[in-house]
């Protein structure tokens, strides 16, 4: 009787799927999502171009799905923490915020350009922001509100909520865009910590000022 050798399990369809994302959005993160083809991600897998293709048929198709894990990983992030009742929540909050976004941050480097490229690309962000973002922004201001933290009526709730977005959704984008030549870093999320609670601050009640300025700065 003969021992049968074993065989080596072959990588399933859906991991494979899955290591193209993870390896797409390390590359896209590192080296911009302009400087990396299909060919780039399947040299960087060892896999063959033809392997990439039978999974997804072009770039733009990592892209969405990379967008809609985006967008799951932040309405988690939402879910599992409450809204801030407090400055110093506040700051940790949207610290937290910038932290997801950080993971994806090449969707945020050349935002119109994406979106242009994609019609799909444009209707999961168009719908993400309209029927998640921007209700969940209200929602925050009205709390606070609600606390005496800030005083705002309903029209600057939901000009304050959309500027903010606008800020955040665009910063990292700006940032990169005042150091050209340099490597993007994690200090970005700071200042665009910053820059987004900024446009809160005129809305804050005189006794939380003092304590919005030692915390929120650059």
């Amino acid at each position: 009787m003969t021992d049968s050798k074993p065989t080596m399990a072959k990588p399933s369809r859906t991991n494979t799927a899955m290591r193209i994302i993870e390896t797409s959005l390390q590359l896209f993160n590192e080296q911009g999502e302009r400087n990396i083809s299909t060919n780039h991600i399947a040299n960087h897998m060892g896999i063959s171009p033809g392997n990439l293709y039978y999974h997804f048929a072009n770039k733009d198709e990592i892209i969405v799905q990379l967008f809609k894990r985006y967008g799951n990983e932040l309405l988690a992030y939402f879910s599992q923490n409450k809204l801030p009742e407090s400055v110093p929540q506040m700051v940790n909050y949207m610290a937290g915020l910038y932290d997801v976004m950080w993971n994806y941050r090449f969707l945020f480097s050349d935002v119109n350009s994406l979106l242009n490229r994609s019609v799909e690309l444009l209707g999961e962000h168009n719908e993400f922001t309209r029927d998640k973002i921007a209700p969940l922004s209200v929602k925050l201001l009205s709390k606070l509100n609600e606390l005496g933290v800030v005083e705002i009526d309903e029209r600057g709730k939901q000009d304050l909520a959309t500027n903010m977005w606008l800020v955040t959704k665009y910063w990292f984008d700006f940032d990169s865009s005042m150091q050209p030549k340099a490597k993007m870093t994690e200090d970005a999320k700071k200042r665009g910590v910053y820059r987004s609670l900024s446009l809160l601050r005129p809305y804050l009640r005189p006794q939380y000022q003092e304590e919005f300025d030692k915390l929120v700065t650059l």
